[in-house]
């Protein structure tokens, strides 16, 4: 159960950081992007161990894709981040 709790998160957790690599992107901040771009890379790796050792942690992982880019572009847009 931790496995797919982890997951979850770690999914969430990339899709709300990959909004700020893209802005990043976007506004033509190199270094910054750079250091999003190895944060998303970080969680991104949890994920994959995470559902490479069990296929049911996809399930949680496609839940996590869903809320964490939801979340990710309802903090953008009221923070303008």
């Amino acid at each position: 159960m931790i496995t797919y709790i982890i997951t979850f998160f770690a999914v969430f957790l990339t899709d709300v950081l990959y909004i700020y690599f893209i802005k990043s992107i976007q506004d033509n901040k190199s270094i910054q992007a750079a250091f999003w771009s190895v944060v998303v890379t970080a969680t991104a790796s949890i994920t994959v161990i995470s559902y490479t050792e069990d296929h049911y942690a996809l399930i949680p992982a496609l839940f996590g894709a869903f809320f964490g880019t939801l979340i990710g572009m309802k903090i953008r847009k009221k923070y303008g981040v």
